[in-house]
């Protein structure tokens, strides 16, 4: 009896091993799914950023956690820090011309860890105060987004201009 008591416990602690371990290969990678669920929220920020709809736009980027607020959006003429300040620039932006029109067959998605992913993106960017005055120019974005308790979301934008 106390044979098969002690296999029967070697054997539940070997379940329980390997059951944890498979259990944080999921958590320990970056899988495709990470991969489309990043490019996802990418088309989630151009869909909100053309509709001009910044509840959708609020939604992809990331929030204040423990550390700080994660939020930059960096180009050459501004800089804008934290999420407050990112909103707040879009919510005048967008009392103009704004379209954000990535060409998302030449995405790219490249994991830095397991919870952060660089995005590029080739991207054209028609924006003005008016129709009238609005131009298009074309850009490669830098997006990076992160893993968050509610899914993936954007952290940082730089677009750069292409020449």
């Amino acid at each position: 009896m106390k044979t098969q008591f002690k296999a029967a416990l070697y054997y539940g602690i070997a379940c329980a091993t390997l059951l944890a371990a498979n259990a944080c290969i999921g958590a320990t990678t970056f899988t495709e799914a990470d991969r489309q669920q990043v490019k996802e929220i990418f088309e989630r920020q151009a869909r909100a950023a053309t509709a001009h709809d910044l509840d959708a736009l609020d939604a992809v980027i990331a929030a204040p956690n423990e550390l700080g607020d994660p939020v930059v959006f960096v180009a050459r003429p501004y800089q804008y820090w934290g999420k407050p300040s990112l909103i707040d620039h879009f919510r005048e932006t967008f009392k103009g011309v704004w379209k954000f029109e990535p060409d998302v067959t030449k995405l790219r998605v490249i994991p830095v860890t397991t919870d952060v992913a660089q995005i590029y993106a080739p991207t054209q960017i028609t924006l003005g105060h008016s129709a009238a005055d609005a131009r298009t120019a074309s850009y490669l974005v830098y997006e990076v987004a992160v893993r968050t308790p509610a899914g993936w979301r954007i952290s940082s934008v730089v677009p750069i201009a292409v020449q």
